[in-house]
């Protein structure tokens, strides 16, 4: 599932939103594409767990202060919230299972 686009918004989006939203993006269809290939080493899903965790997160955060300022609706932060928690959720269910095969 791709990550929700930008809301329609009646001015132009700020460069700061622009700009979290490439990374955001970026992070999302880089760790869901390394999952997709099915050749998974447990170092580099930790790498989009941290990835998710300290820049996504970090970003969503700052998104959600400014979101007043920016005319950014908080409905499409918790979505894409929601998103990268889920895509969390299976790059850590991968890691385990990558983790317990390297070490067996």
């Amino acid at each position: 599932m791709p990550l929700p686009t930008l809301p329609l918004s009646p001015r132009s989006w700020s460069v700061a939103v622009r700009n979290a939203y490439q990374r955001l993006n970026q992070i999302y269809e880089t760790a869901h594409s390394y999952i997709d290939s099915g050749s998974l080493e447990a170092n580099r899903l930790q790498y989009y767990g941290n990835l998710i965790i300290n820049e996504a997160y970090s970003l969503l955060l700052l998104l959600g202060e400014s979101a007043e300022s920016e005319s950014l609706p908080q409905d499409w932060i918790e979505d894409v919230a929601t998103q990268f928690t889920m895509l969390l959720e299976l790059v850590n269910e991968h890691w385990l299972s990558a983790a317990n095969d390297e070490y067996v």
